[in-house]
């Protein structure tokens, strides 16, 4: 029969083993939309339209700032919208609220 060495036998045992340094650090796994902060039940991750690509963080972060200044201006707009009802400038105290104003000639 075949015989080995106790040193070659160990060669071989330490060249099949790998170690936590050897291997290094597992892939990240790629950018998932769908587990971000706001994707909660009972609705979850909501693109119907499907803007978002899992892996796109650079676009899905743009798109998630682009909403904020919207939702943003659009609350500021209606606060306005509901001033002109009590707030009037002395030369409009005649003019019909934020919709009106467009019929009227002091508008």
């Amino acid at each position: 029969g075949r015989t080995m060495s106790s040193q070659g036998a160990r060669a071989k045992v330490a060249a099949a083993v790998a170690t936590v340094d050897e291997v290094g650090e597992a892939p990240k796994p790629p950018f998932s939309p769908a587990q971000q902060i706001g994707a909660i039940a009972p609705l979850g991750f909501f693109d119907p339209l499907g803007f978002t690509n899992v892996g796109d963080e650079r676009g899905f972060r743009k798109l998630q700032a682009a909403e904020l200044k919207h939702g943003r201006v659009a609350m500021m707009a209606s606060i306005g919208a509901v001033g002109q009802h009590f707030i009037k400038f002395p030369w409009a105290e005649k003019v019909h609220g934020t919709f009106g104003a467009m019929n009227s000639g002091e508008g």
